[in-house]
Formats: structure tokens, C-alpha cells, sequence
């Protein structure tokens, strides 16, 4: 018999933290196979477009109004309780509504990467979690 894997619990309204510089990125919960990650957002805010090229992303919106924007395809709209799933590949930006804060967590396998498709006016050092650095 194999012992099981510590239980991890949060209370995800602890972690809720709002910059008015950038959204907020912490980590929520980790394991060797998932991670959690909570995006708290002021007004208008983004997570600028980027990709995760080899795996899926869950959004999960707990709190506020936003956006999902993609290059070729209709934005999805964000709301409490909207869940999306995002397959590999597929460039995606996260953005809170001018007039709303936003906060969203969502689940990415723990080697998970993104890669940003090009830099976005005044984004340049907002680093995506689990971002690659650019080659040189």
C-alpha cells in the first residue's frame, strides 16, 4: 500500500491582492503532476497574449467581469462561474473589464510554459508564469 500525497486545502479569498501597477500572479496550491495559480486584476488590467505550447489551461472567474481575447476568433466573456478551457496552441489574452475588478484562478500540469506571441505597449515586463526567457 502506497501513502497518499499530503492533502493541501487554501481558502482562495486569502490570496485576493490588487496592484495598481500589473494583476497579481500567485501561486495557489502545487503538486508534482498540477499546479493552481490565482490572477487578481484592477480595472482594466491584462495578462498580455501569449500561448502554452504543449498544454491545456482551465480559467475558472470567481470574482468581476473580463474577457478572454484570442488573434481569430470571438472574445469569451468572464463572469462568475465561467469556466474555459484553453487547448494547447491556442493564443489567448486575459483581460478585467475597464470598470470592474477581476479574479480568476486557473490550472495549468506543473511543467506547463508560455511563451509570448509579441510584446504589447507598456506589458514588456509583465512576466507570464512559467514564461520562458527570450533566447538570445
Amino acid at each position: 500500500m502506497t501513502t497518499p500525497a499530503n492533502v493541501q486545502a487554501v481558502n482562495i479569498n486569502d490570496l485576493i491582492r490588487y496592484s495598481p501597477d500589473a494583476r497579481v500572479n500567485q501561486s495557489v496550491l502545487n503538486s508534482k503532476d498540477m499546479i493552481t495559480r490565482i490572477n487578481c486584476y484592477e480595472p482594466g488590467q491584462i495578462t498580455p497574449l501569449h500561448m502554452h505550447p504543449d498544454d491545456d489551461e482551465v480559467v475558472f472567474c470567481i470574482e468581476g467581469r473580463g474577457r478572454l481575447t484570442f488573434e481569430q476568433r470571438d472574445a469569451v466573456p468572464l463572469t462568475p462561474g465561467t469556466v474555459v478551457n484553453l487547448p494547447a496552441k491556442l493564443p489567448h489574452r486575459i483581460e478585467a473589464a475597464p470598470d470592474s475588478r477581476m479574479v480568476v484562478v486557473y490550472w495549468a500540469l506543473a511543467r506547463y510554459t508560455s511563451v509570448r506571441l509579441h510584446t504589447e505597449s507598456g506589458y514588456s515586463g509583465l512576466r507570464q508564469s512559467g514564461e520562458q526567457p527570450p533566447s538570445k
